[in-house]
């Protein structure tokens, strides 16, 4: 079993052990491209299964049997997928006039509108590079946008090497040998979500490689390994929350469910495209104003003294756009209110933890999950979750996209925790002694814990049996745990919201 991170075990998969192509996965190409001044006749003659591969050989036909001067391999996967990662392991050929592919391609929409995704493409005169391309369209005339040329200082053609693209909802992802070396997103681009077979062909001469000359050696193969397709596992809903729109998906990306703040420059959306879940993820960054400000997006939740307040999201920057380097910074906030509504930083807030989710040294392209807790303190009536993006005097450059955002409340107090500060203690012990012996409604708020309506022995031993116990508390990252000595000039930062 072949599990890839991310991706769980493959959908589809051929390692080409035996002699003969499996029929029923593939169609093998019996037809001369007119497309691209190709020279070649594709016929299932010249696709060969042996010693652990697949083989597609291109050879002279002197006698012009299929009415090309070339015959060569195709085959073509008949399933077809929205969406996955599709790998092939191959050896490509040499020769002047080679022109090996693997590339994606709907069976029955019209060309471009249901895009074209060339994982791979390559010239047997240039054993150094590959590149990779999406076609997309609505008539003739289609978009394309194409790869540089790809050297790592490998020969691709002296080995096998890995060949992949990770196509998901607003991205496309090319990859060589691991190399994540071209990306495409939307809207930037169009990516549509037709379903497309698998393709592999060695086309001889044509518009990409040039016809083949003297040079170029009779017969060659285009030689693969094995071919590999995953599909993302069915989606699982985040952990049960208590905030809405965690994935910034309702009302087309309107944010209904969220406050926004610092939103002077159109630089709090939700953008369709970059997704962990869904189809849209929050994008945050700076308004340029010359001077140091902040913005993002919060929304609140009621809660009581006690309760453990959890929050969790994914944090991402994209490398043609990253924070990478720059003086912004990304917070993820618990911040606790003792009237509702109350305006950011007012006089109501009794605290607050922090998770530093975005800076300077945050990794590329790849999502990140981050978690906050915290207890509510004594007189909280609001939990707010918030997400604040500080960009510098500096105006650096840079915008960070958080997803699958979640707030879930744990309705609690310790036996014992009289003064609801999360842990059972010596000043809890001096106000149960304080109420001892008097008859109360008030409950464990009084150290009735029991709830007989007195305070008495019984209640002394359930604060022994619980004494130097606690709730939670917050767990700050590493990064942000040494931002907390930081903690009054950071806060000083934030804007109203």
């Amino acid at each position: 079993m072949v599990i890839q991170p991310g991706w769980g075990a493959p959908v589809f998969r051929d390692e080409f052990d035996g002699n003969q192509i499996d029929y029923s996965k593939w169609e093998l190409g019996n037809f001369s491209n007119q497309a691209n001044n190709e020279q070649q006749h594709y016929h299932p003659d010249q696709v060969l299964v042996y010693d652990g591969g697949l083989h597609l050989w291109a050879e002279r036909d002197d006698n012009w049997t299929y009415g090309r001067n070339y015959n060569s391999g195709h085959v073509r996967t008949w399933q077809e997928w929205s969406y996955g990662r599709f790998e092939v392991r191959a050896k490509l050929p040499y020769g002047q006039g080679f022109w090996p592919a693997i590339w994606l391609l709907p069976r029955t929409a019209t060309w471009p509108q249901g895009g074209e995704i060339d994982i791979m493409e390559a010239r047997g005169d240039r054993p150094y590079g590959v590149s990779s391309a999406l076609h997309w369209g609505w008539d003739s005339n289609s978009r394309q946008y194409r790869s540089q040329w790809y050297e790592s200082g490998a020969n691709f053609q002296e080995g096998y090497h890995d060949y992949a693209v990770e196509w998901e909802v607003g991205v496309v992802r090319f990859y060589v040998d691991g190399v994540n070396f071209y990306t495409l997103y939307e809207p930037d681009v169009g990516i549509p979500g037709t379903p497309k077979s698998l393709i592999m062909n060695l086309a001889v001469g044509g518009d990409y490689s040039g016809p083949p000359d003297g040079s170029t050696p009779f017969p060659s193969a285009f030689d693969i390994d094995y071919v590999r397709v995953w599909q993302r596992p069915d989606w699982v809903a985040p952990p049960t929350s208590d905030i809405a729109d965690g994935g910034f998906e309702n009302d087309q990306g309107a944010l209904s469910a969220w406050t926004t703040f610092g939103n002077d420059n159109d630089n709090v959306l939700s953008e369709w495209g970059t997704p962990q879940d869904g189809e849209r993820s929050l994008k945050l960054f700076g308004q340029f104003t010359g001077e140091e400000n902040s913005s993002g997006v919060a929304q609140s939740v009621a809660v009581t003294p006690g309760d453990l307040v959890q929050v969790s999201s994914q944090a991402l920057t994209r490398s043609e756009d990253a924070i990478t380097g720059t003086g912004n910074e990304v917070f993820m906030k618990i911040e606790f209110y003792s009237q509702f509504g109350a305006a950011n930083d007012s006089e109501f807030l009794l605290g607050e933890s922090l998770a530093l989710i975005g800076d300077a040294f945050m990794a590329q392209d790849q999502w990140a999950l981050h978690d906050l807790a915290a207890v509510a303190p004594a007189g909280a009536v609001e939990a707010r979750l918030a997400f604040v993006f500080n960009q510098p005097g500096s105006n650096d450059n840079g915008s960070i996209f958080i997803d699958s955002a979640t707030l879930a409340v744990t309705l609690g107090r310790l036996d014992g925790d009289i003064n609801d500060d999360g842990f059972v203690d010596l000043l809890d012990f001096d106000l149960l002694a304080q109420n001892y012996g008097s008859s109360t409604s008030a409950g464990a708020a009084a150290g009735d814990f029991n709830n007989d309506g007195v305070v008495n022995l019984l209640d002394f031993n359930i604060f022994a049996t619980n004494f130097g116990s606690s709730l939670p508390a917050s767990v700050p990252e590493p990064a942000t745990a040494a931002l907390l000595g930081l903690a009054p000039a950071t806060l000083g930062r934030r804007r109203r919201h």
